[in-house]
């Protein structure tokens, strides 16, 4: 009886390893996607009082947009919010201050579309 576990167990294991033979994953994860989303999370999100209360400049305005499509999902604020620190990222910035969003449904092609414009700062730490 144990000899037949033992040749269960070893069938189950070599059809186990044959069985994934050829198969392929695939992901919008490129090298340079996660390394600037890591960058991004670098950017702080500050109201208006807390980016006077630090040594900071402002450095210049920045716009994102989202319009849901048919087969998208719903705008998502975090998701816009991420675009424009990541715009705040590029031209230098550590600091956002996101000022105003707008939700329009329907917008042209778009069955919602969610806009938010934020100023980028350069906050320096003491």
């Amino acid at each position: 009886m144990e000899n037949h576990i033992k040749y269960l167990a070893i069938l189950l294991m070599v059809l186990g390893m044959t069985a994934c033979q050829g198969v392929q994953f695939r992901t919008n994860l490129t090298p340079s996607y996660v390394v600037d989303a890591y960058e991004a999370s670098k950017v702080v999100e500050y109201s208006v009082e807390e980016v006077y209360n630090h040594d900071s400049q402002m450095i210049g305005d920045v716009n994102a947009s989202y319009c849901q499509t048919i087969n998208t999902p719903p705008p998502v604020y975090s998701k816009v919010v991420d675009n424009l620190k990541f715009q705040v990222q590029q031209i230098g910035g550590n600091g956002i201050v996101v000022m105003e969003c707008t939700k329009e449904d329907p917008f042209a092609a778009c069955i919602a579309r969610l806009e938010c414009r934020a100023l980028a700062y350069e906050v320096k730490f003491s």
